[in-house]
């Protein structure tokens, strides 16, 4: 269901999408949508959505700016090409979302739940993954950049060979990762 609303929307859109309400302003009046799985043309999240359920949402292309999404669930959400920075998603279960060729700045996922995620072609500099769960993820292509993984649950080998470092990235005991080639 969409209705035509005639004044600015007052909302954040953080605070929109965990309402199930997404309120987009234009300069004469703004769009919402009711229940939608698919958020298009939603390009920023800022501010505060602490254990929001974004499952199943499409979110590919978007940018999650200084947001506080601990605790959340996004379970199979679409989050292609999606850029993170500066946010909050530890406790939050991303599980089976497909984060392919995103970029992650300075995030906290201590405690994330991680399992079977298609991190595929990020590249993630100065996060933080202490406590994630690491079960089943693809790491084909990432490269890392000041990255600690080193209390990373469930993270194996055979993950990391398909990823590369660039500077210092922190392990769990017994696990390498390689040096990316330079250009």
């Amino acid at each position: 269901m969409v209705a035509s609303v005639q004044s600015r929307s007052a909302w954040s859109l953080s605070a929109a999408i965990c309402a199930g309400v997404l309120s987009l302003p234009a300069p004469a009046a703004a769009l919402v949508v009711f229940g939608s799985r698919d958020v298009p043309r939603a390009v920023s999240f800022g501010g505060a959505c602490v254990g929001c359920n974004l499952s199943g949402r499409e979110l590919a292309g978007a940018r999650f700016l200084g947001a506080d999404f601990s605790g959340s669930t996004l379970v199979g959400a679409n989050l292609r090409r999606v850029r993170f920075t500066g946010a909050n998603f530890s406790h939050s279960d991303l599980s089976r979302s497909d984060l392919t060729e995103v970029e992650i700045t300075g995030v906290d996922f201590d405690d994330a739940r991680l399992k079977d995620v298609r991190l595929d072609g990020a590249k993630i500099r100065g996060a933080s993954f202490n406590g994630a769960d690491f079960e089943g993820a693809s790491l084909r292509g990432v490269v890392l950049y000041g990255v600690d993984f080193s209390g990373a649950r469930n993270l194996r080998q055979d993950q990391l060979d398909g990823a590369c470092a660039v500077g210092s990235v922190r392990l769990p005991r017994g696990l390498a990762i390689r040096t990316c080639p330079s250009n």
